[in-house]
C-alpha cells in the first residue's frame, strides 16, 4: 500500500470541509431542521413555519392546472 502524503492542497481541502461542518452545525444548532425566518429557537416543528402546507398547495395546484 503506497504511504499516504499530506501535501499543502490536501490541508486547505481538509480545513476547508471542517470549516463547513463547524458552519452546518452551528447552523443547526441554531436553528434547528426549520429554514422558516421567524424560527430562531431551534424548535422541531415550529408553529410559524408552513413550509409543508405552502408546498403541498403549490404541488396540489400544479397537478390541476396539468
Amino acid at each position: 500500500m503506497a504511504e499516504m502524503q499530506l501535501t499543502p492542497a490536501t490541508v486547505i481541502v481538509v480545513i476547508g470541509i471542517i470549516v463547513l461542518a463547524v458552519l452546518a452545525i452551528r447552523r443547526l444548532r441554531k436553528r434547528g431542521v426549520c429554514d422558516c425566518k421567524d424560527c430562531s429557537n431551534g424548535e422541531q416543528g415550529c408553529q410559524n413555519c408552513s413550509a409543508v402546507d405552502k408546498m403541498v398547495k403549490d404541488m396540489e395546484e400544479a397537478a390541476k392546472n396539468r
